[in-house]
């Protein structure tokens, strides 16, 4: 990891490597938010910064991501209770405005990822992008037995 002086403070700043690392885009880290969670986008970003170096920063959207989870999953439950719905994963994908609330979480999350956290840490957005593939496999290898219990 290189550092850097920054003009304004004339401190020391560190910088992430750039040489040789792949990371997942920003429209890869937006689209995973989207279509499945903001927790997944968050953990695609927070392998691209540990990849670069920035460790602890990679942690911090982790924990973000998994706060995120767990309010918008209470603000979900909450418009379900408002709207007389049950609290059953069946009812409440049938009803289209809860599916519309959990889409909005879904891109509000993954527009703070990809517009404030991925911006944040790279800027100019110069890395030679990952291939979503693997990702996608890893995603679905682990979301489809997932939801095939919650149903048991």
């Amino acid at each position: 990891m290189e550092t850097q002086e920054t003009p304004e403070t004339g401190k020391q700043e560190q910088q992430p490597q750039e040489q040789g690392v792949a990371i997942y885009s920003k429209l890869a880290i937006l689209l995973f938010s989207i279509f499945f969670a903001p927790l997944i986008g968050g953990i695609l970003l927070m392998l691209n910064l540990r990849s670069v170096g920035y460790k602890k920063e990679g942690s911090i959207v982790l924990l973000f991501s998994i706060a995120y989870y767990f309010i918008s999953s209470i603000l979900i439950n909450y418009i379900a209770n408002v709207l007389k719905i049950p609290l059953t994963e069946q009812a409440m994908l049938q009803n289209p405005k809860i599916i519309v609330s959990m889409l909005i979480m879904n891109i509000i999350g993954g527009g703070i990822l990809a517009e404030y956290f991925f911006k944040k840490y790279f800027p100019h957005d110069d890395y030679e992008h990952k291939s979503i593939w693997r990702a996608l496999l890893i995603t679905l290898l682990v979301l489809i037995p997932l939801s095939m219990l919650v149903r048991l």
